[in-house]
Formats: structure tokens, sequence, C-alpha cells
């Protein structure tokens, strides 16, 4: 039985920002109160294992990106290494902090007011990563055309929202728009839209 790789993997990317998008939407919508109390909250570890095990989902199926490339594909794997490493960095690396550690420590001594020494750095390392992943796989999608220009906006625009820092539970917003960009990918990948991105790779190598 032959498997459809890019079919699987595009279904990856749909469940798993499904999965991350609700896990996340449940943890920070439900917690009561602010600040430190939401760590508290009975159900917080099991809304953020779902989230972090949707992202897992998602650094699976996300090297469907590059199938989509024909005209720009260095910036497609710049924008592809950039994404998957700012979401193993951050929401899955971060994510078991804020899951299960944090939690922990709420109750068992109160969670330190400074950071760890060098975790600024690893963040600082991630959010670029984020940055430059996510514009430069936007741009991307500009250029080539293989997938609808509004994919390509929403990741743009989920970087330029998240720069404004939005207050309140808006926080949330960028990340939903990018998981919504990542949706609409897999959904192309599954309907056979990457096809003709490959069949014209394949193209531009034999020339």
């Amino acid at each position: 039985m032959t498997v459809n790789f890019t079919r699987l993997a595009g279904w990856a990317l749909i469940v798993g920002t499904l999965v991350a998008a609700f896990g996340y939407l449940a943890a920070n919508l439900l917690a009561p109160g602010s600040g430190d109390e939401v760590f508290r909250y009975h159900l917080w570890p099991l809304f953020e294992g779902i989230a972090v095990g949707g992202d897992v989902i998602i650094a699976l199926g996300l090297p469907v990106v590059l199938t989509f490339a024909r005209r720009a594909p260095k910036l497609h794997v710049v924008g592809y290494a950039g994404v998957f490493a700012a979401l193993v960095m951050l929401n899955i690396g971060e994510g078991v902090m804020e899951g299960f550690v944090k939690p922990y420590l709420v109750d068992h001594g109160g969670i330190p007011t400074e950071q760890p020494s060098g975790f600024a750095v690893f963040e600082g390392v991630a959010l670029l990563c984020l940055v430059v992943g996510a514009i430069c796989l936007g741009v991307a999608v500009l250029r080539d055309r293989t997938l609808p220009w509004w994919i390509g906006v929403a990741l743009l625009v989920s970087c330029l929202l998240g720069a404004l820092g939005l207050p309140g539970r808006w926080f949330l917003l960028p990340d939903d728009v990018f998981f919504a960009a990542l949706f609409a990918i897999g959904v192309h990948a599954v309907r056979g839209r990457s096809e003709v991105a490959t069949a014209g790779i394949v193209e531009s190598a034999a020339v």
C-alpha cells in the first residue's frame, strides 16, 4: 500500500492546529484569576497538555509547507526552519514548563520571580526564530502563489499582532491567526494542491 505522505502531513497540520488551539483557549479562557493564580486552576495541566500534544502533531506535519515551494524555495526552507525551531522551543519546550512545572511550584514555595540563568537568551532566540520564520514563510507564500494569498498575509499579520503585545486574553489572537494559516496549508495539502508546486520543483531541477 502506497502512503501519501503529503496528505498525511496535511492532516497532521489540520488536527494539530485544532487540538493546540482548543487547549490554549480552554486553559486561558476558563482559568479564573490572572497572573500566577491561573496555575492553580485544577484543569490547567490538562488543557496545557492537550495544547502541547497538538504542537507535537503540528511539528510532525510542518514539513509539508516545503511541498508548496516553487519560485522561492530558499525562503520556504528558512521559514520552515524558523517556525519549526520556535514551535519546539516555545510551544513545546516552554509549554511543558507552563503546563506542569509552574502549577507544581505555585503550591510548593511559589514561582521564583527571577528567571533561570540563560532563559532570557533562550526565549530571545526562540522569538527571533519565530519572527524570521513567519515572515520568510509569509513572503514565500505570497511570491510563489501556490497557496491563497491570504495565508501569507495571515502569517505576516500574526507577527505584527504579536509585536503589539495585546492586553488581557487578546494575547492569544496572534497564535490563533498563525494556527489558522497552518490549518489552511494543511487543508490544501490534503486536497492535493501541492502537486502543482511539487511538479514545478521537479521540472526546474530537470532543467
